[in-house]
């Protein structure tokens, strides 16, 4: 007895010693040690709102938002690095010593990104590790991901998203904060694995998702008019191709097809280098409202009607041609044929500059400026997209001698598509210039409405309605019929339109690069009560091939008129 009780004397000093060290911790460090168990105790996290979906006029998906598991890591609940990474990486095709370096470099974070948006097979497999392995300090989170239904279809207006998930261009971008919706939040109890045990009382609040866009686009008529701009643009060997499908009187488009184009599920390819990513992002411009070119003689229609209504020549007035060739001043004006006399129709018919020079010097500058800025030229069209041009068309005081004659021929401007196909509505709306517009409106995630921008809008009246209808049934239908667009008629509806064929301005906006045309036909049908125009753009063909817009550019307006009539269950009406 007597030799165990130094023993116990040590013992209990030992443990008052302990019990002394407790008490002082609690004391200094009690509250610090509580507040950092708590902490690991609590998780807070953001929930995404489901990004609205963009739908075509007839409520076909064309963008919609999915979840997908995005794997991360919390380093400093790892407990074997090595073993952690390699049981980790396998399922998901990382390199192990890659993600145990970058572990071990960020033991300071609670969190880090180890893959996002994994497929469905690597979930699979990473909870398949997870399990067998007990990790720790690994996790999932289901993030929204935004695919594309129909592929590329109508790439450059939808646009895309971020890694973000935020809108990068088109209708994404336009309407991102409208789509994005309003996060959630959630406060939860976690255990040892940061795995979720309970949601704290008062610790949920429900997202709100994003309205949905809905175009004016349809998705078939899509299709069909991309299909026709591919073939031309490989046909004839082109830089880049555009078409654009209206309803001239509500403005409506109902297709905007262009080649090349991209896939907005990859935007950018993997592993770019920067002039990649450059040329990448260059395929996403939609060229239909964002790249403006000299018009040539697509233009004629646009200066022939209101100088027709404003008494400087009638319909069937003859002008002495006497070409191929005509001096104006110091200005010499060529024509591809020799014509004597020409009526009004027939210099828009069959194109002659001759012609159109003729007229612009009896209307002068200040009136041709007048006409054109009344057809929108000038303005951006007004459509709720990123990017638009507005054109170029310079002040008149700028204007000089050459204008009177170049302006009449589409040259000494520029224009983009969609304007071409608004302004050239006007002859299929009694006159009137609507506003064109690519989306309908936006609803709620319960279907109801949001904005209505359905409603037609009338911009002004350019011409009066019998001028419009007799410059279309005289001069339009006889280019189609017996000028220079023959190559667009229908067996079973008679269409009206103009040919165009340009030259490229050079850069620095002195003259034209040698050999760098744009070929372009505008047209409307049936001729008697038009339903549809359309605008078909081939900038830079292979001029060995073909570039005479009635050559490269009619025959596809034509086939896209045509499925679209025949979609639309229009009557014939020839």
């Amino acid at each position: 007895m007597r030799g165990g009780r130094p023993i116990f004397v040590l013992t209990a000093l030992a443990l008052g010693l302990v019990a002394a060290r407790l008490v002082a911790l609690e004391r200094t460090e009690g509250p610090a040690l509580r507040a950092r168990a708590a902490r690991q105790q609590h998780a807070e996290a953001t929930i995404p709102a489901r990004r609205g979906d963009v739908l075509d006029c007839r409520g076909r998906v064309m963008a919609a938002t999915v979840r997908k598991a995005s794997v991360f890591a919390d380093p400093a609940l790892v407990r074997d690095f090595a073993f952690d990474a390699a049981a980790v990486a396998e399922p998901l095709g990382l390199d192990e010593f890659a993600l145990e370096r970058e572990l071990l470099e960020n033991t300071h974070r609670r969190f880090l990104w180890v893959k996002r948006r994994i497929s469905a097979d690597e979930e699979t497999a990473f909870k398949l590790a997870d399990a067998t392995h007990e990790l720790t300090g690994f996790g999932l989170i289901y993030e929204p991901t935004r695919v594309y239904p129909l592929g590329p279809l109508a790439a450059q207006v939808l646009g895309f998203v971020n890694a973000e998930q935020r809108g990068a261009a088109g209708v994404e971008q336009a309407f991102d904060e409208q789509m994005r919706g309003a996060p959630g939040r959630r406060q939860s109890t976690v255990d040892v694995g940061r795995r979720r045990i309970a949601v704290k009382e008062g610790g949920y609040q429900p997202p709100v998702d994003g309205a949905s866009v809905v175009l004016t686009i349809d998705a078939h008529l899509q299709q069909r008019a991309e299909s026709h701009v591919s073939r031309m643009v490989r046909e004839f060997d082109a830089e880049w191709g555009v078409a654009v499908l209206l309803d001239p009187h509500t403005g409506e488009v109902l297709a905007c097809a262009a080649a090349p184009s991209f896939d907005p599920r990859r935007p950018v390819p993997p592993g770019a280098d920067a002039e990649q990513v450059e040329a990448a992002l260059e395929l996403t411009r939609n060229r239909a409202i964002a790249d403006a070119y000299e018009p040539g003689s697509i233009f004629k229609p646009f200066i022939a009607a209101p100088a027709m209504q404003a008494g400087f020549a009638r319909i069937d007035e003859a002008f002495a041609i006497n070409g191929p060739t005509h001096v104006f001043g110091r200005r010499v004006i060529h024509d591809t044929h020799e014509y004597d006399t020409l009526t009004l129709a027939e210099i828009v018919s069959h194109s002659s500059n001759i012609g159109m020079g003729l007229i612009g010097a009896r209307c002068g500058n200040a009136r041709l400026y007048e006409f054109v800025r009344r057809f929108g030229f000038g303005d951006p069209t007004g459509v709720r997209l990123p990017g638009e041009h507005a054109g170029l068309l310079r002040p008149l005081e700028s204007w000089g001698n050459y204008s009177t004659q170049s302006i009449p021929i589409g040259q000494e401007l520029a224009v983009t598509p969609l304007q071409v196909a608004a302004a050239f509505a006007v002859f299929c709306n009694d006159g009137v210039l609507m506003r064109p517009r690519f989306v309908r409106g936006l609803v709620g995630p319960d279907g109801a409405t949001v904005e209505d921008y359905s409603r037609p809008v009338a911009i002004r009246r350019v011409l009066e309605a019998d001028v419009a209808r007799e410059f279309r049934l005289r001069a339009l239908v006889d280019t189609v019929n017996n000028g220079t667009g023959k190559r667009a008629q229908l067996d079973k509806w008679q269409v009206f339109g103009k040919t165009g064929t340009a030259q490229v301005a050079a850069p620095d906006g002195r003259g034209y690069i040698p050999r760098a045309y744009v070929g372009s036909f505008v047209a409307g049908a049936p001729a008697a009560d038009p339903r549809l125009t359309v605008v078909v753009t081939l900038y830079r063909p292979n001029p060995s091939r073909a570039y005479y817009g009635g050559t490269v550019a009619a025959p596809t307006a034509a086939a896209i008129l045509a499925d679209a009539l025949e979609y639309l269950h229009v009557p014939p009406d020839r």
